[in-house]
């Protein structure tokens, strides 16, 4: 699979890269804006009430054609209003679909598993909350 067509995550203070296929074909629109913006460095946060997924927010402005599916672990999604890159690493507790535009390699799944719980302990369990470093490019 040519280079363009993956998307690496890395945060770098925790020690972890995932890798994730983008779906051009499903939904290029969100493809094409998410690309517009790599390399993306920015935070990661953890959700509150729907399940195990983090977010990473950004400045990706959507108006196009969707791709929404049901939630599910590897999916990575454009949450439009709140302009934010959703990675599901595990329980979702929400029903409501998302604009899914690439999926996370499945040996892969296990680390994101990682990235989620470590954010999560990072970022909502603890009183004193930490910055979780991200940063986003086309995989080499």
């Amino acid at each position: 699979m040519p280079s363009q067509e993956r998307l690496e995550f890395y945060a770098p203070g925790m020690g972890l890269s995932l890798r994730a296929r983008l779906l051009r074909e499903d939904n290029p629109d969100v493809v094409e804006e998410v690309l517009s913006q790599l390399p993306l460095k920015s935070v990661l946060g953890h959700v509150v009430i729907s399940g195990e997924a983090i977010w990473i927010p950004t400045r990706i402005v959507h108006l196009g054609q969707n791709n929404m599916v049901q939630r599910h672990p590897g999916a990575v999604y454009l949450y439009a209003p709140g302009q934010t890159i959703c990675l599901t690493y595990g329980k979702i507790t929400e029903s409501a679909n998302v604009n899914k535009f690439a999926e996370v390699f499945e040996e892969d799944l296990p680390i994101l598993k990682q990235l989620g719980g470590l954010v999560y302990e990072q970022t909502l369990a603890q009183p004193r909350r930490n910055i979780v470093e991200i940063n986003v490019r086309r995989a080499a």
